[in-house]
């Protein structure tokens, strides 16, 4: 405190002495001369030293220039650069609290590498908070969950299993849209791209008309044709094909569905179906998770490959400094 009012009040440090301007430096800043030291000095600022290499190293983490381009910048060299980051790569931003009460939350899980994940929630556009964890699991959403303090009024995820599980046992009243790109995806996988049955061709264009499902008399056309396709092919999707020499340690004949990749399609958007159309009745839900897809997760991606050879430690560094710009 003593030495904060010594340099405030522009006094000697050494002496206590009161400090005389006496001209400007080559580099502009002020110079000070001491009657009783009989010496000139320059009055530095170590805190606003520090402050200005971190913008400095947070400028290069997430931007695009190299330590080439710093370098020739700031008229250092890389030594010196690599010399001033040293400090802050032991320094993880925390998200800042946000108030997500009554809005419209969009979270995704995005994998960096082995036993490495990192979970993101967005409102109005912008991060709300970010967990780091090693899979994407109940037990790691619901911890996520745990830390946002307020209730959204919905929330926009793709729909994973655990996800779902967490979101129902914190948030047991919240709307859950079901991002349609997801499930179309996982269908289309299923059916292929030129499915061979009838019944195939016809529950593919049935999923494409997904993403055309604009207003409330666009989903009942889209509803007639699902009825109709699930009345037509009922019983073609619940053929079974048992295993004449497989059998369960009962001694009954193992089974699997004839048309495997069929039932599993259908299966999917039967399960996605009471969450994939919240966005009719509330206009403010969005349909899909493209915004945290394209608006966070693919930045982040480039910027992971644009410092590629990273520890995971500092990739983990890198991605906070880059949610909390986003925030």
């Amino acid at each position: 405190m003593l030495d904060r009012c010594i340099y405030e009040k522009k006094w000697c440090q050494n002496c206590g002495e009161k400090l005389q301007k006496w001209g400007k430096n080559r580099d502009g800043s002020q110079r000070y001369f001491c009657k009783n030291c009989q010496q000139t000095k320059t009055r530095k600022r170590p805190e606003l030293t520090q402050i200005n290499h971190k913008k400095i190293f947070s400028g290069w983490l997430v931007g695009k220039q190299s330590l080439t381009d710093f370098s020739d910048k700031y008229d250092v060299s890389i030594r010196t650069l690599i010399r001033w980051f040293t400090l802050f790569w032991s320094e993880e931003p925390q998200p800042g609290e946000t108030n997500i009460s009554n809005q419209v939350l969009i979270i995704d899980g995005k994998y960096i590498e082995k036993l490495a994940t990192v979970l993101v929630a967005c409102v109005t556009r912008k991060v709300s908070s970010w967990s780091f964890t090693q899979r994407e699991n109940y037990a790691s959403w619901l911890t996520f969950f745990n830390t946002l303090v307020h209730n959204p009024f919905a929330i926009v995820c793709d729909g994973q299993k655990g996800m779902l599980k967490a979101i129902k046992e914190r948030f047991p009243r919240v709307i859950i849209q079901r991002c349609q790109f997801h499930v179309m995806k996982y269908c289309l996988s299923k059916l292929t791209q030129n499915p061979e049955s009838k019944a195939a061709q016809e529950l593919r264009n049935i999923v494409l008309g997904i993403s055309k499902v604009k207003t409330k008399e666009n989903f009942s056309i889209w509803l007639a044709d699902y009825k109709i396709w699930y009345q037509n092919y009922y019983g073609f999707l619940k053929e079974k094909t048992y295993q004449e020499h497989n059998l369960t340690p009962t001694g009954r004949k193992r089974w699997h569905y004839t048309h495997g990749r069929l039932h599993a399609a259908y299966s999917h958007l039967k399960n996605s179906f009471p969450n994939l159309f919240q966005y009719l009745k509330y206009p403010k839900i969005p349909n899909t998770t493209n915004f945290v897809e394209g608006a966070i997760n693919a930045p982040m991606q480039e910027k992971l490959r644009n410092h590629r050879g990273l520890k995971l430690p500092k990739r983990r560094i890198l991605i906070a400094h880059y949610l909390s710009v986003k925030q």
